[in-house]
């Protein structure tokens, strides 16, 4: 009996995947939950296991092909049912046909002659070729063309570049002496004349012109193909962008009480529960607390409706090699600051160990993204689809901040909140970032709300 292997779904948003890797080759036996395809998608690495033991009889899709959720990719036959029927063969695509030996240039000649016949002319000179004529402050007319119908290519202005360059040593003729300086001669008889300035012979300086010696023109770029996690990270910013009008409104956060607060608990935090205490556990927690008090923050919505979510799983964007993945802490509502610090620690080690399954990366309300730890300032940062909102948040500086009408040196963050303006409106986004910064600038208030 013959069982499809299809591409499973792999979290909300997730549409498609990239075959990484093939585990095993058609005729291989396969047992049970064993790895038969490892995918590739803009969040995770999913590897597909076998549902039934049996021989693998057919690949539908190669290594590095993109293939669709639901999409049938091999057949598994479990040797209890009727044979497989084999599919036909696929027709072998026909060799490429081999172009003949382009023939020889033309001989090469001499520029004077070439000036001479009018063989440099207009309609002669590609748009890269007028570029680089530009770039190098060449004379199209010195050039020698050696291209069909007398056309310079792009290897006779590099060949005019490396002769400019072999002939540019040269010296410099002396270096006029400076004028006599004008001094003012004390008041004298109009017959007496001023006394004559004797003005020392400069040395003739000798100035050396540096030779400029042009990279080969293969050298001046690296290409690579936009593929695997790049690709698909760049197709969803571009899709969360269309599909949503982007707003971002900014605030300045006094992170002063809880800077102080942090740093009088964080030594005896890291030797009872093994975590680092942040910043991050208290501001998913002011979050938490103020999208209960805005739900359209914490929504999604489609075409024909808005989704109210009365849960609040939030997505903490980690930085790693490949790109950048926002694995999600679930019901991060109900979690005290110890317990949110302790998950954020160990789901942020395990994205960068590349080690999150797809549980870990869907279900998202609301999404945080720290720019700040990299040293930034202010980001106006992208949805992540289907939520409608993402908070910014960036380094804390030390600012000069009125209190009580003095000015004081304070501990001051930027906050930038990014939100759909199709269904949250200016005054709502301003609110809600306003409230999450009542709570983050007074740590007791915030403390007074955890439950």
């Amino acid at each position: 009996m013959a069982l499809d292997v299809l591409v499973p779904q792999m979290g909300e948003s997730v549409l498609e995947g990239t075959i990484l890797e093939w585990k095993v080759k058609v005729g291989d036996s396969v047992k049970l939950n064993q790895p038969l395809v490892e995918l590739m998608t803009d969040k995770v690495n999913v590897e597909i296991p076998a549902e039934v033991e049996g021989i693998l009889t057919h690949q539908f899709a190669k290594e590095g092909e993109v293939v669709p959720v639901g999409t049938r990719i091999a057949v598994i036959d479990d040797g209890k049912g009727d044979a497989v029927t084999a599919l036909p063969a696929k027709e072998e695509p026909k060799p490429a046909m081999v172009a003949e030996p382009a023939a020889a240039p033309p001989p090469v000649k001499p520029a004077a002659e070439v000036k001479a016949t009018g063989e440099i002319g207009k309609g002669k000179l590609s748009p890269k070729v007028r570029m680089m004529i530009r770039e190098y402050s060449l004379e199209a007319s010195a050039i020698v063309p050696t291209g069909k119908e007398g056309r310079v290519t792009v290897d006779d202005v590099m060949r005019a570049v490396e002769e400019r360059s072999r002939a540019a040593g040269f010296t410099m003729g002396p270096i006029p002496a400076p004028p006599a300086p004008m001094v003012a001669a004390a008041a004298a008889p109009p017959s007496e004349k001023a006394p004559a300035v004797e003005v020392p012979a400069e040395p003739l300086v000798k100035v050396e012109i540096p030779v400029f010696e042009p990279l080969p023109a293969a050298q001046r770029e690296t290409r690579t193909p936009l593929a695997g996690i790049r690709k698909m990270i760049s197709d969803h910013m571009v899709k969360s962008v269309q599909t949503s009008p982007h707003v971002t409104t900014f605030e300045d956060i006094d992170f002063t009480e809880l800077v102080s607060y942090r740093q009088e608990i964080k030594g005896s935090f890291k030797a009872t529960y093994g975590a680092n205490i942040t910043f991050m556990p208290f501001i998913i927690k002011a979050v938490c607390i103020a999208l209960k008090e805005f739900p359209k923050i914490n929504a999604s919505m489609t075409e024909k409706e808005i989704i109210f979510k009365n849960y609040f799983n939030i997505g903490v964007a980690v930085a790693r090699e490949d790109g950048l993945i926002v694995p999600v802490i679930r019901d991060a509502d109900k979690k005290t600051i110890v317990e949110l610090a302790v998950e954020l620690r160990s789901i942020s080690q395990r994205a960068r160990d590349n080690q999150l399954v797809p549980d870990d990366v869907s279900g998202g309300t609301f999404s945080i993204t720290n720019a700040g730890m990299f040293g930034a300032a202010s980001s106006t940062p992208i949805i992540n689809q289907p939520q409608v909102a993402i908070l910014g948040v960036h380094a804390i500086i030390k600012k000069p901040w009125v209190v009580n009408g003095e000015i004081v040196i304070r501990d001051i963050s930027n906050f930038g909140l990014s939100f759909d303006h199709r269904l949250i409106d200016g005054h709502t986004a301003v609110q809600f970032l306003h409230r999450i910064h009542e709570y983050l600038a007074d740590p007791k208030k915030l403390m007074m709300q955890l439950r």
